[in-house]
């Protein structure tokens, strides 16, 4: 086979892995509805130059990406497809740097000089590509319209320009490095982690004795002080930014996991990224940390800035207290060096045939455990993004003419304001800290205004952590519906629309202890699509251990269910495990009706079961037939 022949064939398996590429990062590229931070982008990047720039002083990130983001959308629009295309692009450059970079670390110089081993430099570098093409990290980000994948770029192209830099010592190379690493910087505060990445290499390379004895004192002492310069170039770019910098990544406390479990999930992420459960993948992860153990041993210095680009990140995020899976995303600066790592487990030649059969058995477990990621990406719902496209959809379409949405975290306005652009007015709470005197009186005027309220829970663990929004609704409001969409939950409250005078008595026993004392309805008559308010008041005659839910079930006139609502006591904030003897309990609740629900009379009946059980319903104790459930009377339907 010639040289000319070999050429030809690598070119063609290389344009087929790109079009592999672009085909998993376009494919159902605008199937999932924005996320928040998604919705961050798309609404930042409508401002003009000038407020990105301010806006992002204040953010979390630098301004590079949404820049680049603002003349993005004047080209392609801002439908999910068009802004997510970008990263799509991003992804696929990735891809081809992973390449041109594979091609100069697979390639000696004993090779070069002679025109020998291109098909062995061809194929190390040709899996390279193939792995980075189909790992679900990189495919994941870049089908998100975050910075995340121009990141992994800017990671490999300065690292490619630095060893072009390094052959050549031409000041081309010098300036386009100074160009990408200063654009890694403003894309983001983890870029940092790749100077060390690079300026470690480079010192080692500069340490070897046998590239000590092929220089000269003047070609070392040049070399030295040219990349001293590019570094100060490189701070001196930087340096109008580096205040907020150092104000943006100070100030948040550190928390590491256990450093060989952090060691364990950063090499799985790598792998396979963020559509995995956490406790899966254990055979495919440790097929892939065999064969980073075989290339360490077959390709030797060959894979020394690999292993430096893929350890100090992870080492970066541990020692800086990131060690959250929410952080995992920063390490797709290494996945591209992995790849490279990957692939250098075939480096060695002269293998026995024992030790391409283990190498090539390894790999089955990875691709398995690929394609399942992938699947999971395009198919599982459970993996999919918070769906707020989707939630605003179903609030446009039940068109309540008196709704209002509270959105508990604020940060959530722009990728909710992204779908809804009109209709029920949008209140995003709490705004500063969550005092309940500050908070209830606005919650008040809310519910005041509006019969029905859809509230849209996120992070409520760090910006409602004492739950003063949902406790108030829960209080005061009828919660409908409580459903998790993605990480973010969607429930429907229903306000009085009069004040109810005399509750009905019932005094009525479930179970040994707990007693319903009575109830109240917000009204007797609804129309299809209301939600039916109902209060219960409990009591327990001795502390109870259990956990009990309470269901609510609307039967027609042959007992077929037709609407219900199943929850702990006072939307969960009251579980009866917490009831204490003789305390009074007021527990809302509400029945969204179908909206497409006949008109004609409906029986309201109440009962309780164990929470890890539903089959074990508490029994009535006045009543000799063992029945479940008590009537609270008819609803009408108009």
């Amino acid at each position: 086979m010639t040289k000319h022949t070999n050429s030809g064939w690598i070119l063609a398996v290389f344009i087929t892995l790109l079009l592999l590429a672009a085909g998993l990062r376009f494919y159902k590229l605008d199937s999932q509805s924005f996320w928040n931070d998604e919705g961050n982008s798309a609404r930042l990047s409508e401002r003009s130059i000038e407020l990105i720039i301010a806006g992002t002083a204040s953010d979390i990130h630098p301004p590079l990406y949404y820049l680049m983001l603002r003349g993005w959308r004047e080209l392609l629009g801002e439908h999910e497809f068009g802004l997510r295309s970008f990263s799509a692009f991003a992804g696929i450059l990735v891809v081809a740097a992973t390449a041109k970079l594979g091609k100069i670390l697979f390639t000696t110089k004993s090779q070069k000089r002679n025109g020998e081993g291109v098909l062995p430099w061809a194929l190390l570098s040709l899996a390279a590509v193939f792995w980075t093409a189909v790992n679900p990290a990189l495919i994941y980000y870049s089908q998100e319209t975050r910075m995340y994948s121009l990141l992994a770029l800017l990671a490999v192209l300065s690292t490619l320009f630095m060893f072009l830099w390094l052959r050549s010592r031409r000041w081309l190379w010098a300036v386009v490095y100074v160009v990408t690493a200063v654009a890694g910087l403003y894309t983001h505060y983890f870029f940092p982690a790749i100077l060390i990445v690079q300026n470690l290499y480079l010192l080692i390379w500069l340490g070897q004795g046998r590239r000590l004895r092929s220089l000269t004192p003047q070609m070392l002492r040049k070399t030295i002080l040219t990349w001293i310069g590019i570094m100060a170039a490189v701070f001196l770019l930087y340096l109008p930014w580096l205040p907020i910098f150092l104000r943006q990544v100070g100030g948040r406390p550190a928390m590491r996991s256990p450093l060989p479990i952090f060691l364990w999930d950063s090499l799985r992420w790598l792998a396979f990224g963020e559509t995995i459960s956490v406790d899966t993948f254990v055979w495919p992860t440790l097929a892939v940390l065999v064969l980073l153990l075989m290339g360490l041993l077959t390709a030797g210095r060959v894979t020394l800035i690999m292993l430096l680009a893929t350890a100090v990140p992870i080492l970066f995020m541990y020692f800086s207290g990131t060690t959250q899976p929410a952080f995992f995303k920063f390490l797709v600066t290494a996945v591209p060096f992995y790849c490279l790592w990957l692939a250098a487990a075939w480096a060695k030649p002269g293998w026995r045939k024992w030790q391409t059969g283990v190498a090539l058995l390894l790999v089955v477990p990875l691709l398995l455990g690929t394609g399942q990621s992938l699947y999971n990406l395009y198919f599982r719902s459970d993996f999919a993004r918070a769906d707020y496209r989707g939630m605003a959809a179903r609030i446009a379409a039940d068109n309540h003419p008196n709704a209002g949405i509270i959105l508990d975290a604020p940060n959530q306005w722009e990728v909710f304001t992204y779908y809804h652009q009109a209709g029920a007015p949008v209140y995003p709470l709490p705004l500063g800290q969550p005092v309940p005197a500050i908070v209830e009186p606005e919650l008040a005027e809310i519910a005041a205004d509006h019969d029905r309220i859809y509230a849209i829970f996120w992070g409520a663990e760090q910006r409602d952590p004492e739950r003063v929004v949902e406790g108030w609704l829960d209080a005061n409001a009828f919660k409908a519906t409580d459903e998790w969409v993605g990480d973010v939950r969607f429930v429907v409250y229903a306000l009085p629309h009069a004040v109810v005078e005399m509750a009905t008595a019932v005094s009525t026993q479930f179970g040994d202890h707990i007693i319903l004392n009575g109830f109240t309805l917000a009204a007797d008559s609804y129309s299809a699509g209301d939600i039916v308010g109902v209060t219960l008041f409990w009591e327990t005659a001795v502390a109870l251990d259990q956990r009990y839910k309470v269901f609510l079930h609307l039967l027609d006139a042959n007992g077929n269910l037709v609407a219900q609502s199943d929850s702990e006591p006072s939307g969960g904030s009251q579980p009866t495990s917490a009831w204490q003897p003789a305390q009074s309990i007021n527990d809302n609740h509400g029945i969204l009706l179908p909206a497409d629900l006949p008109p004609g009379d409906y029986q309201l009946v109440v009962g309780l079961y164990d929470i890890a059980d539903p089959d074990n319903r508490l029994p009535i104790q006045s009543l000799d037939n063992g029945s479940h459930t008590l009537s609270l009377g008819i609803i009408t339907v108009r």
